[in-house]
């Protein structure tokens, strides 16, 4: 008796959906039990996504908060705005994640039928032979369990594996087009590349080479147009958000790359950078595809496979990207301060491209016939077998991983949010890159590490410097904007946490294998030692705030990387005889030998003239004399120390001062002053430590 056509598509579908289903109950069933209900999230990062998607649901799309700004820090663009339809829908608070959960499981059943697309026997010699092949898909998606631990943690793995998968499919379609329909097909291919980098940034590694596998099967069309049409969607994408973020941010890259990356600290050399790298890269070898795979005895099974798709004529236009997708994603999370860390997560895209290209070559090599058949079959059960091992390890290390940030995280929430309705609510919460405490709580915040974003200010570069250097730019807030609650880790905030806050409470939790520490501290804050927004000394013609970013861009400020050029802070007390009120201020370490610079700009001369224009014109006409050519005096601001000696230079003068700078006092601000000849708005100064190291904290030019 002949099957009804749809028999077949519906038994293979449920095929697909048990073994991801089963997978997904296996990994959020000990997860609820251990969050006691909350909907599991072993990532904090879950939920910095949940809060792009809220504010992109309410208007405010590529913002954290609504009201902070444009924010560069997410590490997806599309995926927060898959999540805004779940809130809209009510899936709201950490419910959301339910939603999340359903659109990682509807990915990856999209992958597995993508899969299913590309390895589907085409007819010819040996099709009979590999069409189990294309059943087996849905072991291939899950059969990692350091895979499906990212597949279902919530963040946007999953989302990827379906994008890549229908990505792949249309470069096949582009291949195997007619000619009157391959540029439409090539098009969509591109669309579809561009979209697998919108997901994640370093799936450029596998959307490049797609590109140029689309341009190899242009055939007729031409290569040159075949190419451009694959690849400047992606080009347009990088394009236009490199612009997006240099004009709302000042910077070409993304916060999520100034902060992290290996190559954005300023103070190692070369060769320890080098070298930062190549720790992640062996970790990553060793742990994501090695052990992950089943240990050394098998991890090279999964390439094997890829590598037979490569070789072969009909799957080598898909399985060659693959490989240099995956090798090249690795390559590129390498450079990435956190590859070694949060399970392996980083790596998730490169399992995700081996699976894939493996599963090709397994279907290559069955398609050669009975015996080449049964080879393939055991590669591959030998391949999907040998992590079977890492199963238990995974689900208990996911729901080990959830209790943490249900534990911590999602308490403070749940506490500040208590304080809220006790007492005044805060205005403003500072924190660390934690996405579950302004998103329950309801509490707007700043983002001290960056990734979130407020209005422009550079706080990822300046929490790569160090601390002082975030606290700077908080001084440049109104004080009724600055941040009256801190919700931090003291480890990692010293000279922030115990300096302006006040502990009121904390949340210790037990166990811990996620959170960066085991204690979260709340604080009370008191800003009294910051210098009020906009403040301005009595003669002043020009000022450098030194580690401040904002006024080092603004005046060129340069100082001595590597090794070289440290942030530092102090609250020490203003006046000559240290009766003055304590004040912060922060500085950079200039090393013996070693020299500062900066240009001397009008930005502030121009600012006074604009404010006294308003009110007296003859007096802004002075402002604008005040900062013309002529004699001044350079006023430094250092701490306490030891005799040191410095040089002054202005780089169009052939001589430098040199200073000789006194023993000083440790409980108050000092100050030294350098007669300047002659200096106007351009010129470059230069400050040298000749002898012993300066401390370089604030700079003044002033008029005589």
């Amino acid at each position: 008796m002949r099957r009804p056509p749809w028999i077949r598509p519906l038994l293979w579908h449920a095929s697909a959906a048990i073994p991801v289903l089963g997978a997904a109950a296996a990994f959020y069933g000990p997860a609820l039990a251990r969050t006691g209900g909350v909907w599991p999230a072993p990532l904090d990062d879950v939920y910095i996504h949940f809060g792009f998607a809220r504010a992109a649901a309410l208007g405010h799309p590529f913002s954290w908060i609504p009201g902070n700004g444009y924010s560069s820090g997410g590490t997806s663009l599309a995926y927060p705005l898959a999540l805004a339809p779940g809130y809209l829908l009510g899936f709201r608070g950490a419910w959301l994640g339910l939603f999340a959960a359903l659109l990682a499981c509807a990915a990856l059943l999209d992958l597995c039928r993508s899969l299913r697309r590309l390895l589907e026997p085409r007819g010819g010699p040996g099709a009979a032979s590999s069409r189990w092949v294309a059943w087996a898909a849905p072991l291939f998606v899950v059969a990692v369990p350091l895979l499906d631990w990212s597949w279902f943690s919530g963040m946007e793995v999953a989302l990827l594996g379906a994008v890549m998968g229908r990505a792949l499919v249309a470069v096949r379609r582009a291949e195997l087009a007619p000619p009157a329909e391959r540029p439409a097909e090539q098009l969509r291919a591109g669309l579809l590349a561009a979209l697998l980098v919108a997901t994640r940034p370093e799936a450029v590694a596998l959307a490049a080479p797609l590109a140029v596998a689309v341009a190899h099967a242009a055939g007729s069309l031409g290569a040159a147009a075949s190419l451009a049409r694959a690849s400047l969607p992606t080009a347009l994408l990088l394009g236009v958000q490199a612009a997006a973020n240099r004009a709302l941010t000042g910077e070409w890259s993304a916060a999520g790359a100034v902060r992290k990356l290996i190559l954005s600290n300023p103070y190692p050399a070369p060769l320890e950078k080098a070298l930062e790298v190549i720790k992640n890269l062996a970790a990553l070898r060793v742990q994501a595809l090695e052990s992950a795979l089943g240990g050394p005895s098998y991890a090279f099974l999964l390439p094997l496979l890829g590598a037979i798709a490569a070789l072969d004529r009909r799957t080598r236009r898909l399985a060659v990207p693959l490989l240099i997708g995956a090798y090249g994603s690795l390559l590129l999370v390498a450079l990435n301060t956190t590859a070694r860390y949060q399970n392996l997560r980083y790596a998730a895209p490169a399992l995700a491209m081996l699976l894939v290209a493996a599963a090709l070559g397994t279907e290559a090599l069955a398609r050669r016939g009975r015996l080449a058949a049964g080879v393939a079959a055991a590669l591959a059960l030998a391949a999907l077998a040998a992590p079977s091992a890492w199963f238990a390890r995974q689900i208990d290390h996911f729901a080990r991983s959830s209790a943490n940030i249900a534990g911590q995280q999602v308490e403070v929430a749940r506490r500040l949010a208590a304080r809220a309705r006790q007492h005044r609510a805060p205005r403003r919460v500072l924190l660390g890159d934690a996405g579950a405490i302004p998103y329950l709580s309801g509490i707007p915040a700043i983002d001290g590490l960056g990734l979130g974003g407020y209005r422009g200010m550079p706080f990822a570069r300046a929490s790569v410097h160090g601390v002082p250097a975030v606290v700077e730019l908080i001084e440049r807030l109104d004080a009724a904007e600055r941040p009256d609650v801190f919700a931090l880790y003291p480890s990692w905030w010293g000279g922030l946490a115990d300096v302006f806050g006040r502990r009121v409470d904390a949340v210790k939790i037990d166990d811990n294998v996620m959170c960066a520490a085991d204690e979260k501290v709340i604080y009370e804050a008191d800003w009294s030692a910051l210098a009020p927004p906009g403040e301005r000394r009595d003669g002043a013609i020009d000022e450098v705030d030194i580690a401040d970013l904002v006024d080092e861009r603004t005046h060129g400020y340069a100082f001595p990387s590597p090794r070289g050029g440290w942030v530092v802070g102090a609250v020490l007390r203003d006046g000559s005889d240290g009766g003055g009120a304590p004040r912060f201020d922060a500085g950079r370490i200039i090393p013996e030998g070693r020299e500062q610079s900066f240009a001397i700009g009008a930005a502030d001369a121009a600012d006074a003239a604009d404010a006294a224009d308003a009110a007296d014109a003859a007096d802004a006409a002075d402002a604008a004399d005040a900062s013309a050519r002529g004699p001044a005096v350079l006023a430094l601001r250092t701490d306490g120390g030891g005799p040191i000696a410095i040089g002054v230079a202005v780089e169009r003068a052939a001589d430098e001062a040199r200073v000789e700078v006194p023993e000083r006092p440790l409980d108050r601000w000092s100050e030294i002053r350098v007669p300047l000849r002659d200096v106007a708005p351009g010129d470059i100064v230069r400050i040298r430590a000749l002898r012993g190291t300066f401390r370089s904290f604030h700079v003044w030019l002033l008029r005589p």
